[in-house]
């Protein structure tokens, strides 16, 4: 299956730290990494590094940083034919400190310019999109060119371009700040209260799945009618860059396989689970071998397709 990962490309430098940050002090850093990162790139990482055939829709600049992503993201398998065009656009880079303590981070992006880009459609159409509201205007092209194709939107934070991109979605996995915002109110933790916002998020596409990730409390599905909870594994998390593009990749992943819905989101949590015992976003991917053990040894068993 053809997927389309359509949205932000960055360079990320992480420094860890284990303790919490406060002003005016000085702090040595004895930990770092470089890498590719951002959610498009990521999940489009995670499917091209266990072998399915994803394609890369993002803006990338002709400077250093943009050669080291093409490369890397290119040792994973993933086709850049489509990058977006936009002369004399620089590469987005972002610094991040990493909590090795709580397994946090603290993100300072530099982005992009938004100017217009030129976009280059395949003939051929996509299986599945994945997007995350970066390119809004790029997205709902594809989706129109190319209704067939299911889209998957990593929806972390309540813009317009998301909410853009959500109204042509057929899967909603949304983060808990998403959902907050949406609803307007903070996210509460009972069935009934789970119910409204998964209902809510529901209706900004009726009929699409509905997901919300809930960080280290798991996630919530809509099922049935229903809020369905799933407890997240439990890891010695240093570093959580990145760890809901991974989920977003490998849920994607699952769904290219033809799993149903819940064992995508089974998939996505192990694999994202085991990304933040890792420095970095892109590097801390797992093999799909190691996400699959790791479940089997909790008596997990999901098939590779179905």
């Amino acid at each position: 299956m053809r997927i389309f990962c359509i949205g932000q490309a960055a360079y990320d430098i992480t420094a860890r730290v284990d303790e919490d940050i406060v002003p005016d002090r000085k702090y040595r850093l004895t930990e770092h990494t470089e890498c590719p990162g951002a959610p498009a790139l990521n999940g489009s990482c995670v499917c091209g590094k266990w072998g399915a055939k994803p394609y890369l829709v993002a803006r990338i600049g002709r400077d250093a940083y943009g050669e080291q992503i093409k490369k890397a993201v290119a040792d994973c398998g993933v086709n850049l034919d489509y990058l977006l065009r936009a002369p004399g656009v620089s590469t987005s880079f972002s610094f991040i400190v990493a909590n090795g303590k709580t397994g946090t981070r603290t993100i300072f992006n530099f982005p992009s310019q938004n100017v217009e880009a030129e976009v280059v459609y395949p003939e051929a159409s996509p299986d599945i999109i994945l997007c995350d509201g970066h390119e809004p205007e790029a997205t709902v092209e594809y989706k129109r060119r190319f209704p067939d194709a299911k889209v998957v939107v990593d929806a972390g934070t309540c813009r317009e371009s998301t909410l853009q991109v959500a109204r042509v979605s057929d899967y909603i996995v949304c983060s808990q700040a998403f959902a907050e915002q949406h609803t307007g109110r903070v996210l509460p933790d009972t069935d009934k209260g789970l119910l409204e916002a998964l209902l809510d998020i529901e209706s900004i596409n009726p009929g699409c799945r509905v997901a919300i990730t809930l960080g280290p409390k798991g996630l919530v599905y809509l099922e049935g009618g229903k809020a369905v909870r799933m407890p997240a594994f439990e890891v010695a998390a240093i570093d959580s860059t990145g760890a809901g593009d991974i989920f977003h990749g490998a849920f994607t992943y699952g769904l290219s396989r033809g799993l149903e819905f819940v064992d995508c989101l089974t998939l996505g949590s192990m694999t994202a689970a085991i990304s933040t015992t890792r420095m970095g976003s892109q590097r801390s991917i797992p093999e799909l071998s190691e996400v699959l053990g790791a479940l089997k040894s909790l008596g997990i068993d999901l098939p590779e397709s179905a």
